[in-house]
């Protein structure tokens, strides 16, 4: 046994050991054979993940996976993309722009530029809401050779919202859902939305972010939404 394990309480060596399986069990069920070059390891709530993936978006999934399960204080995400020598910045940005392109569901897509240097995609031009955005993110990651992806995109329009009328707005789109408004605190600073209180489960928190990331004028999100216990 070396120190780092000495340090480790059998009470809490216990739930690392439930953490992992978790995680695992996820990923194996949702990523299947990707899944399979991911190492897991728990010590003290911190998780690492190691091992080798194809794309981007595989490597942020596995994250999110880690930082969903109860217990998880950090996640040390070190999974490497696995890098094709022939896959060139150009066929990168064509591919990409491509991906764009052929996703109907968003026409705003269309007009995101698309600048690639050394694997590292950087999003240009403007959208019409922070979704979109982010949409287009996810979109890239999931192209094979690219290491990160930086969104420099602006969104259309945003100086036309002050930070009153956001606050009624994602205060409505919130209250229109199915979440319990009366328990989320709502904060608007030059067109950045700061989500603060309590929800039931992860997933209400990851909707009301995506709610608010949906209006327009709303240029960031800060999710600082907590899980009750």
């Amino acid at each position: 046994m070396n120190k780092k394990d000495m340090n480790i309480s059998p009470v809490n060596a216990v739930k690392d050991d439930l953490v992992t399986e978790q995680i695992k069990s996820i990923l194996d069920a949702r990523m299947e054979a990707s899944a399979m070059d991911i190492n897991v390891t728990t010590r003290n709530g911190v998780v690492e993940l190691s091992g080798l993936v194809d794309v981007l978006a595989e490597k942020k999934y596995a994250g999110a996976v880690a930082r969903s399960i109860d217990g998880v204080r950090k996640v040390e995400n070190n999974i490497t993309i696995s890098m094709d020598s022939n896959i060139t910045d150009k066929h990168i940005e064509k591919e990409v722009i491509n991906r764009l392109n052929q996703t109907g569901d968003d026409s705003n897509l269309t007009s995101v530029g698309v600048k690639v240097n050394d694997g590292v995609v950087n999003l240009i031009g403007h959208v019409d809401t922070l979704k979109t955005a982010h949409t287009a993110m996810n979109l890239a990651s999931q192209i094979r050779g690219v290491k990160d992806v930086v969104n420099n995109t602006n969104i259309l329009n945003a100086e036309e919202y002050d930070d009153v009328s956001l606050h009624n707005r994602v205060r409505d789109q919130i209250s229109a859902s199915n979440l319990s408004s009366k328990d989320i605190d709502i904060e608007v600073k030059n067109n950045r939305v700061t989500l603060k209180g309590y929800v039931n489960n992860r997933r209400e928190s990851e909707l009301a972010k995506e709610l608010t990331m949906g209006i327009e004028g709303v240029k960031k999100v800060h999710n600082r939404l907590r899980v009750r216990k």
